[in-house]
């Protein structure tokens, strides 16, 4: 059985692939046992939604079924993507995927229209102003490239919509009739009130978008008093990104277990709530040296 089944996932997502060169071990056991949001991550969420509604038309939209969630989520990033157009900058947009039969989705964070080219940004919050250490900086590298490969696919018709319709079923996705009413007040005419209706203008917006340029960023924000801290700008390694995947998905395929951090990167355990009781790997060895 591949690990998608048994974690119980429809798809994999970005953050999944990102957190498996920080502890892939531990995002597995995030899926066995539950991840615990920590404070820090709660308030860096609270950044990001601060982020989007200064920049993006707000969306409320309350869903109570699978199709209605599906709308909701195309709508909002179709929605960003008018606003990409009108502003020349937009956040917070769904992007979807197909990686060795695996399916993958991401949501980026900013997507900014200059030059004629679509860049992509990431915002990391930091609780300091410390700059990120290699590892951290690895994995928010390998996020954006993946986000970059994604978006391209679907530009250049790789990830054509009719894959996405087969995936997510949404040709037979009818929404729940309160969900229904709630569109009708945000005036909606009623052949847009379909989920397979919306998966043609999502896939329109994204097949007209301009060029996507190969230069990335990556920005980290303290998210007590919003200071920019760096920005980290680099170029898109298609050799880097295609030849992490093939790793990360020998896991995902089943054809390996989960791996632990290596001993020299052993520091990241005393962040890991799963230390010592869940994990035990380098705890033998930490008892030695209390």
């Amino acid at each position: 059985m591949d690990n998608l089944k048994r974690l119980k996932k429809q798809s994999i997502r970005a953050t999944d692939i990102a957190s498996q060169y920080w502890c892939e071990r531990q995002m597995e056991l995030n899926y066995l046992y539950g991840k615990e949001t920590t404070a820090e991550q709660k308030k860096g969420s609270d950044v990001h939604k601060e982020m989007e509604e200064k920049t993006n038309v707000p969306v409320v939209l309350m869903t109570k079924s699978y199709a209605d969630f599906m709308y909701k989520i195309l709508y909002t990033s179709v929605l960003a993507l008018e606003t990409l157009l009108k502003n020349k900058r937009s956040r917070e947009i769904q992007v979807y995927g197909m990686i060795d039969g695996f399916p993958v989705v991401g949501k980026m964070d900013m997507l900014e229209l200059r030059d004629g080219e679509i860049f992509i940004w990431e915002d990391k919050t930091k609780a300091n102003d410390n700059l990120p250490t290699e590892p951290q900086l690895l994995t928010h590298k390998i996020q954006v490239m993946l986000y970059r490969k994604l978006l391209d696919d679907i530009r250049s018709g790789k990830y054509p919509r009719e894959q996405f319709r087969k995936i997510y079923g949404t040709a037979t996705l009818i929404v729940t009739p309160e969900f229904a009413r709630q569109l009708d007040a945000l005036g909606i005419e009623k052949k847009m009130q379909s989920v397979d209706a919306l998966v043609d203008t999502y896939f329109d917006g994204m097949t007209s978008l301009a060029a996507i340029s190969e230069t990335l960023h990556i920005r980290y924000i303290n998210q007590f008093t919003g200071k920019e801290i760096k920005v980290y700008r680099f170029q898109y390694d298609r050799q880097s990104i295609e030849s992490s995947l093939e790793f990360v998905l020998k896991y995902w395929k089943g054809e390996r277990e989960s791996l632990p951090v290596p001993e020299t990167e052993k520091w990241k355990c005393n962040y890991c709530v799963f230390f010592g009781n869940r994990c035990k790997v380098w705890w033998a060895q930490k008892q030695l040296n209390l």
